[in-house]
């Protein structure tokens, strides 16, 4: 596998330079950034998207837990999420459940290690505590279809609605 080290050598700059000319530095001489470019070409150099969210703290993953991804309802809701993170060239890891606390607890636990940057949760086997927990330590995750107490909550109520 080719490093960012390879294409520093081959480019005859820094490892700093490079990770300058891949995330699109403006302290980058036009023609540095050609040389660069051109040994990323070469190589064949692919970005490790591990590396770059664990050095970033951030990456273009959103993390959906569900019970079940063949039933209807989980189908159609990753579906909805898959079809707006492309929107904004987010890719979706999805974990299946199967209303086991375990499947649930190893679920979340995978996509926090793969560094999402947001997780969707449909948890109904994890206690509330754990729910928490889990929110208070990752600021972008949302459940559905669950109330924890003391954690904020997106909601609407269609039976005040459909009475109106």
């Amino acid at each position: 596998m080719i490093t960012i080290r390879d294409v520093a050598r081959q480019a005859g700059v820094s490892v700093a330079t490079v990770s300058r000319v891949l995330n699109n530095s403006a302290l980058v001489s036009p023609d540095t950034r050609d040389v660069v470019m051109k040994a990323v070409t070469q190589l064949g150099y692919r970005p490790n998207a591990n590396a770059q969210a664990l050095a970033t703290q951030v990456s273009d993953t959103i993390g959906v837990v569900v019970m079940d991804v063949s039933d209807a309802f989980f189908g159609a809701l990753v579906k909805a999420v898959d079809t707006v993170a492309q929107q904004h060239q987010k890719y979706v890891l999805i974990g299946n459940s199967y209303h086991e606390a375990e499947k649930e607890r190893h679920a979340i636990e995978v996509l926090i290690r793969q560094r999402c940057s947001a997780l969707i949760v449909h948890s109904k086997a994890l206690s509330d505590d754990e729910l928490s927990d889990f929110m208070q330590h990752i600021p972008g995750m949302v459940l559905i279809n669950r109330i924890v107490p003391g954690m904020p909550i997106a909601a609407s109520d269609s039976t005040t609605s459909a009475a109106r």
